[in-house]
């Protein structure tokens, strides 16, 4: 069997690796895409709309294998372990890499930023020979530029907590992956997003679905 990735709303997907579920962070989409019980669990961080305690009731079960960033680890009950930048893990035969993600231009009112460096791991998911890169809720960072080898990022654009398009197609530009799944976008025309990185750069294909909808790769 193949993998399947299904976008369940704002930046949670269920990805699907043969007989494996794995939710990553839950959050977005109605109760009824969160059907089936997970294998894997993996957070970005602590914040509800990546890390809702209702959603991840859902699909929990005493085996559930939740990987999630040390700031957010005592807010999740269950067999939970910390992953952090540049550290590696292997649940259920998936190997999942601990990147960056933060944000370097978008702050709150006091100066601080919405996701300072220490608070999220972003995820490289490593499974049937393809390489997924879960960027979480990140601006543009230099850290892009050692991504290698990635098959499909997944990449936010809305632009007030996370990089705008214009920026996304500065991480495209960075780490090259075949395809690119945009996410997070609010606002934003996702459609354009493909439209504009197709244009500039053709051998990249950039695959929209739309809340609900299944990609299978």
């Amino acid at each position: 069997m193949g993998m399947k990735l299904q976008l369940l709303g704002h930046a949670s997907f269920k990805l699907t690796v043969g007989d494996k579920i794995i939710y990553i962070d839950p959050y977005g989409g109605d109760d009824s895409l969160y059907e089936e019980k997970a294998n894997v669990i993996l957070s970005t961080h602590e914040h509800r709309d990546h890390s809702d305690p209702d959603k991840i009731a859902l699909v929990q079960t005493e085996n559930t294998k939740i990987l999630t960033s040390t700031k957010n680890l005592n807010n999740i009950k269950g067999n939970v372990t910390a992953i952090e930048p540049g550290e590696k893990q292997e649940v259920e035969g998936i190997i999942v890499y601990g990147v960056p993600g933060y944000n370097v231009k978008r702050f709150r009112d006091s100066g601080t930023p919405f996701h300072p460096k220490g608070i999220q791991t972003a995820f490289v998911i490593e499974a049937k020979g393809k390489r997924i890169y879960f960027a979480g809720d990140t601006d543009f960072i230099e850290e892009m530029k050692d991504l290698k080898n990635i098959d499909i990022a997944m990449l936010p654009m809305d632009g007030k907590y996370t990089m705008d398009p214009e920026e996304a197609m500065l991480a495209v530009e960075a780490i090259k992956p075949k395809m690119v799944i945009p996410m997070h976008w609010r606002d934003k025309d996702p459609d354009k997003f493909k439209a504009d990185v197709e244009a500039k750069h053709p051998d990249i294909k950039v695959t929209v679905i739309k809340p609900g909808e299944e990609y299978e790769f």
